[in-house]
């Protein structure tokens, strides 16, 4: 290993300008698979321009530097490219793979803009592709939240405001130029949810919609004041949706004019499919790019400490929904929350006891795939199955953790969640 140097004595430095910690040329992070893991994933920088900025090493031409790093969160882009991160002393640190996660890139934001918690995929963080992508970080003390944006694949960064808001719970763009912000700001007593809207890439941001805690959101035409486990999707500059679980209960409500008003989906859900259920919650809503009219929101009925897990569908654009029955497990435990994941309306995966199983017929059979032994040997010391996405029905990604001793991986799957591979 006389090509790697552990890097040590990390220094925090001031950033007058908001660049990213990265230089105009790509730096590489190679994959590395064989170390142990202390506190993170170890991953290997090759002439990074970052270490000179982050920490004292010498940077010297054809040398490699290995960095651990805490991985909370991760956005598959396409096949080959996504998006991963975590924060280290209130810094983000995010890294982009184009190559199926053989060389990484660090598109760190300024290590001024302090993240004092995890930033998670759609509701801090969004990318529409390897190059454009908005991250926000909510109010600090008197300051007003703020939406770093990026160009340029997180070679430099650029900050613009949103005034008004203490915390952001949703982020949407239908691409470069069209997106979408939903805040909650908290009064004594009350609370009130603010939409802004921006048409220039994030470069500024006007509030198209309030709704106050007096508001009668049926009356007003406005989403509810309260309300959590709050999902945002946008399908075209026009036609939007928003799910939720307000009351206890899962509603979804849609908007037709750009976010200006809203309305509450009829005949979405109903309590009297579920009459054993002391409690439900509800998963991130997701439309299928190979399928742009179908998508599903996943919804878990709890009782007696344990989950299961059924979907909602749609095939029309969101005009209507239908229960589609899972016959798949009650979970417990760590990962009583973890939903099923699809990447089709048909086919998707599920992680059960360190099995992975598969449907093909939108969750009504469940079929167990062979035993992968690296997958089992790694959730023995990885409990905590954080996040689990696939992009095809081939590649998929998964971040498990162990998360008293801050410590994660991030594995990838290149045929169908068979075998699996540490990146």
């Amino acid at each position: 290993m006389s090509l790697y140097y552990k890097l040590t004595g990390a220094l925090l430095i001031s950033c007058l300008l908001l660049t990213s910690c990265t230089s105009n040329q790509n730096e590489a992070i190679s994959a590395f698979q064989d170390e142990e893991v202390e506190e993170g994933q170890t991953i290997t920088i090759e002439n990074p321009e970052v270490l000179m900025e982050q920490t004292s090493a010498n940077k010297e031409e054809g040398k490699q530097y290995q960095i651990q790093t805490r991985l909370t969160d991760f956005h598959l882009l396409t096949e080959s490219a996504g998006i991963a991160w975590g924060s280290t002393r209130s810094e983000l640190r995010l890294y982009l793979t184009q190559n199926s996660g053989k060389t990484w890139t660090s598109i760190s934001p300024a290590a001024s803009v302090q993240f004092p918690y995890h930033p998670k995929y759609n509701r801090d963080i969004f990318f529409v592709d390897a190059s454009h992508g908005w991250i926000v970080r909510n109010s600090v003390g008197s300051s007003d939240a703020i939406v770093l944006r990026t160009r340029d694949g997180g070679a430099t960064w650029k900050i613009a405001s949103l005034p008004g808001s203490d915390k952001v719970v949703a982020i949407y763009f239908t691409d470069v130029s069209h997106g979408w912000i939903l805040a909650s700001k908290v009064h004594p007593e009350k609370e009130e949810k603010t939409l802004y809207q921006t048409e220039d890439g994030g470069v500024t941001w006007s509030k198209i919609m309030t709704s106050p805690s007096d508001a009668d959101a049926e009356q007003d035409h406005v989403l509810p004041n309260s309300g959590g486990e709050i999902s945002m999707i946008f399908q075209d500059r026009m036609t939007g949706y928003v799910s939720m679980i307000s009351s206890g209960i899962p509603k979804l409500y849609t908007t037709n004019n750009g976010g200006i008003s809203w309305s509450e989906v009829e005949d979405f859900f109903s309590t009297s499919k579920y009459k054993s259920c002391k409690q439900f919650i509800a998963g991130e809503m997701q439309f299928f790019s190979n399928e742009p009219l179908n998508g599903w929101i996943p919804v878990g009925c709890v009782k007696e400490g344990s989950t299961k897990f059924n979907g909602y569908y749609t095939a029309d654009n969101g005009a209507t929904w239908s229960l589609a029955p899972f016959s798949s497990f009650w979970q417990t435990g760590l990962n009583e929350a973890l939903s099923p994941t699809f990447v089709s309306s048909e086919e998707g995966w599920l992680l059960h006891n360190s099995k992975v199983y598969h449907t093909l017929d939108q969750g009504q059979s469940w079929n167990e795939l062979p035993k992968s032994k690296v997958l089992v040997e790694i959730l023995a010391d990885y409990p905590e199955i954080v996040k689990l996405r696939f992009s095809s029905n081939q590649v998929g990604w998964l971040l498990v953790a162990q998360s008293n001793q801050k410590r994660s991986l991030l594995l990838q799957t290149l045929d169908g969640g068979i075998t699996w591979r540490v990146l």
